[in-house]
């Protein structure tokens, strides 16, 4: 590949081991080695400080190209020898949290904060690191900001025959295109100037229902509307101990206790709650912003807002999902996959629904994404195991990937013989599998790699109860 010669020259004294090293860095690159690619970089580096410049904008390169494994290789090299360039440090983050490895992004944030404090793409891209969110910089700006407006707590609306019947006074959608989110619906006086005949009958159905989460929650939820908060707290408590973990009930609690009772540890207590149940909810995170707002928890409002705009961004700017599933069934139906793809990404995270993951995978075969695509089918079989035909598909890629991995091998070709191998492992895993890339990667004195396929080898083929010491011997 011409991106892995070497586009540096200098006079330096040093300059032949330094680019011999240089080299053998890429060498590395391309057999996917690296940590030894570091190494050599970092040796290199110390040789001819002169090459940071072009490796930083290599290191860039790389990232954009979304070969961010390279590019992590590279900056960790660039940060030895430049610790103190908050840039660099913040790019590197960026490559690690796309490579999903959000634990060191976040020492490596924070380093670049600890040198300019005042860093906004480091702050918001520390935040995003809570979350798992993976947008960056002007990108991770931008999603945030159209969601930063949103400044009004939010409830779920009325269950079964009774939703959409009555205002709510939330705030819309955010536009796609972000800016000011309009309000929408009538507002709060609106709704408690309903007439005492929903009340009544909400009331009846509880009545009828004791012990219907729906019936207390919708019941609760008038009450709330209506301006009577004593008894629409103890309705909604009911319905959240008859469904403690529907996020509905618990919203709403939350939202009664801090709008009618100003109680905001109470109700960031069950808003925290409600989330670890309900992990993707727009409304909920909405809410979590507004309460850390009001609890004077500057970073946490941060991080919630980074999270919804990232949510929302993900789901065309709507909070209810049942609406995320109509458009992007129209979408796939149009042939939209570039929109629809990172919208069924998202729907696929937050609903078990086969035909989900089956139109998903679809798209990504439509658009010869072939690792998305044997993803997407794996996830699929977990989800449905009696899923005959696309169990088949992942084991005729595996094994396609297996026959390349004897073609490398048979070259003489142990190191790409080994990335086969590792492709047609990481699609379908099998014991013999395993044993057969630890030898490859001993080969290629890959010594820990080897150590780990092994290991694996072992937990597949050992029998409970077993004595460890005594593995099954090696095919």
């Amino acid at each position: 590949m011409a991106l892995f010669k070497n586009p540096f020259s200098s006079d330096s004294s040093n300059e032949t081991k330094a680019k011999a090293l240089w080299e053998r860095a890429f060498k590395h690159f391309e057999e996917r080695l690296f940590n030894r690619a570091i190494s050599d970089f970092q040796a290199a580096l110390h040789l001819n400080p002169g090459y940071s410049k072009d490796a930083y904008e290599l290191m860039q390169s790389l990232s954009n190209q979304g070969q961010d494994e390279q590019a992590v290789s590279l900056g960790t090299a660039l940060v030895e020898i430049n610790p103190d360039d908050h840039e660099l440090l913040n790019r590197l983050g960026n490559s690690l949290r796309r490579r999903g490895d959000f634990n060191r992004a976040k020492n490596v944030y924070t380093q670049a904060l600890r040198l300019k404090p005042n860093f906004a793409f480091a702050r918001y891209n520390l935040a995003a690191c809570s979350f798992g969110v993976t947008a960056a910089d002007a990108d991770l700006l931008k999603q945030t900001q159209a969601v930063e407006s949103l400044t009004k707590p939010r409830r779920y609306d009325f269950r079964g025959a009774h939703a959409g019947s009555y205002p709510l006074g939330n705030q819309e959608r955010v536009p796609a295109a972000g800016g000011k989110a309009a309000e929408a619906g009538a507002s709060e006086q609106a709704a408690n100037a309903q007439s005492s005949a929903i009340q009544g009958r909400l009331a009846q159905e509880f009545e009828r229902q004791p012990n219907s989460w729906e019936a207390a929650y919708n019941y609760g939820l008038i009450l709330d509307l209506q301006g009577q908060p004593d008894e629409a707290i103890a309705k909604l408590k009911q319905a959240c101990t008859l469904a403690p973990q529907q996020a509905a009930p618990l919203n709403n609690l939350a939202v009664a206790l801090l709008e009618r009772r100003n109680n905001v540890e109470a109700a960031e207590a069950l808003l925290t709650r409600d989330l670890t149940h309900n992990p993707y909810e727009r409304t909920i995170v909405l809410n979590l912003a507004i309460v850390s707002k009001r609890a004077n928890k500057a970073f946490q409002v941060l991080k919630y807002y980074v999270y919804l705009g990232d949510l929302l961004g993900k789901s065309m700017g709507e909070f209810d999902t049942d609406k995320v599933v109509a458009i992007g069934r129209d979408l796939f139906e149009r042939h939209k996959y570039v929109e629809a793809i990172p919208l069924f990404e998202q729907l696929t995270k937050e609903r078990s629904d086969t035909e989900l993951f089956e139109k998903l995978a679809a798209m990504y075969l439509s658009q010869k994404r072939q690792d998305q695509y044997l993803v997407t089918l794996s996830r699929l079989v977990k989800l449905d195991p009696g899923n005959k035909d696309a169990q088949k598909k992942i084991s005729d890629a595996a094994t396609a990937y297996e026959a390349e991995a004897r073609e490398h091998a048979a070259r003489g070709s142990k190191a790409r013989a080994a990335q086969s191998l590792l492709k047609a492992v990481q699609i379908e895993e099998t014991a013999e599998r395993w044993v057969e890339l630890a030898q490859l990667y001993e080969d290629t004195g890959e010594e820990i790699l080897a150590g780990n396929a092994l290991k694996r080898w072992k937990e597949m083929t050992i029998k409970p109860g077993s004595s460890s010491s005594a593995p099954a011997k090696a095919p």
